[in-house]
């Protein structure tokens, strides 16, 4: 008797709610069936009546997926911002505009859930309690900074907290609309500023030369050195770890300095506070059909200390504008399965995975 993989039943079930999700970005929730959530899954209607009982059940495993996801961002957020209100409540903002969490899709779901009469029922019923729960705690932290501030009488926290709401609620509609040419540090300005107006004595007003996160921190990106070779193969001996390899820092350091020093790759180092936080490493190639230089994005990490502060967007950017500079048709890159972080923020840029070619390796 065949034995059912926990792993593979796992990885289906993910692979339709995905298609879940683009199903009801692209048709709502009126006009979903299951064969075209199958179709864009690149399985059989019969494989998704064998993970799921019923369409409603699919539906709502995928509501619950998105909104367990934003309710791990909002508590992680929470846990990294430490004790001070005013911290934790731009970290709540911050966290309400993470691309991962509010990828256009996953706003459309949002969406469909909450306006659309025959899920507005089963929204109420996962997420009603939960947002009275979310509105209280920015409420909570609206009073705590007031209070701190002895300035009872002056503002109201119940206000300031329906305005925060209702910020985020424009925002995740405008992600809707916009799609993935949507400008998150532009919503992010617009936030910040909202709270240097409004609390000036805990927050400063954005400037033009960059934006800050909730830690307060810029991400600046450079492209690695010779100088570079020590803190670039601390990141890459993570990485390697990171993918089950045993650490070897002298390995690390060997590897980066030769890629540096011939030229044989090409390495940006993302910054925070002056210490490197990760990196993203190229390599040149072609492609024979288009008779084109491209690149492939082999190599991107972030320390967990920096996660969530835009490090690896902001290294995916500066690599697409060196692959733009340097003439070449388009970037590849791969990444495991599971590695579902990864996917949302490749796809949130636009990378579009591809289903047409099989992956072959043969070890040596």
């Amino acid at each position: 008797m065949a034995i059912s993989n926990p792993d593979h039943h796992h990885e289906r079930r993910n692979l339709l709610i995905d298609a879940t999700i683009t199903a009801i970005a692209e048709f709502g929730l009126s006009k979903l069936t299951l064969a075209k959530i199958s179709s864009i899954a690149g399985l059989t209607a019969g494989t998704v009546n064998f993970h799921f009982d019923s369409k409603e059940s699919l539906l709502l495993e995928t509501l619950n997926f998105v909104s367990e996801e934003f309710d791990r961002g909002i508590a992680n957020a929470l846990k990294n911002a430490g004790p001070e209100p005013a911290s934790r409540l731009a970290a709540i903002i911050d966290a309400s505009l993470d691309p991962e969490i509010t990828e256009h899709r996953k706003m459309a779901v949002w969406h469909a859930f909450d306006s659309e009469s025959r899920g507005r029922e089963d929204y109420q019923r996962i997420r009603g309690a939960l947002d009275k729960q979310n509105f209280k705690l920015i409420l909570s932290l609206c009073e705590q900074i007031i209070n701190n501030a002895n300035k009872q009488t002056e503002i109201s926290a119940r206000a300031i907290a329906n305005a925060i709401s209702g910020i985020t609620d424009e925002v995740w509609k405008e992600i809707l609309f916009a799609g993935e040419s949507y400008d998150r540090d532009d919503a992010r300005k617009v936030c910040l500023s909202f709270l240097a107006s409004i609390f000036p004595w805990c927050y400063s007003m954005p400037t033009e030369q960059g934006m800050k996160n909730q830690a307060g921190k810029l991400i600046d990106v450079t492209r690695a050195t010779n100088k570079d070779i020590s803190n670039v193969a601390r990141l890459f001996d993570q990485y390697r770890q990171f993918y089950q390899q045993d650490p070897d820092q002298q390995l690390a350091a060997d590897y980066i300095a030769e890629r540096i020093s011939t030229e044989s790759s090409v390495i940006f180092l993302a910054w925070s506070d002056n210490k490197p936080v990760g990196f993203t490493q190229l390599y040149a190639t072609y492609c024979s059909v288009d008779a084109t230089p491209i690149w492939v994005l082999y190599d991107l990490f972030v320390d967990d200390s920096a996660r969530r502060l835009g490090a690896g967007k902001a290294l995916m950017d500066r690599a697409l504008e060196h692959a733009k500079q340097s003439g070449a048709s388009r970037i590849d890159l791969e990444t495991e399965i599971n590695n579902v972080g990864a996917q949302r923020l490749y796809e949130s840029l636009g990378y579009v995975r591809e289903t047409d070619f099989y992956k072959y390796c043969l070890e040596l």
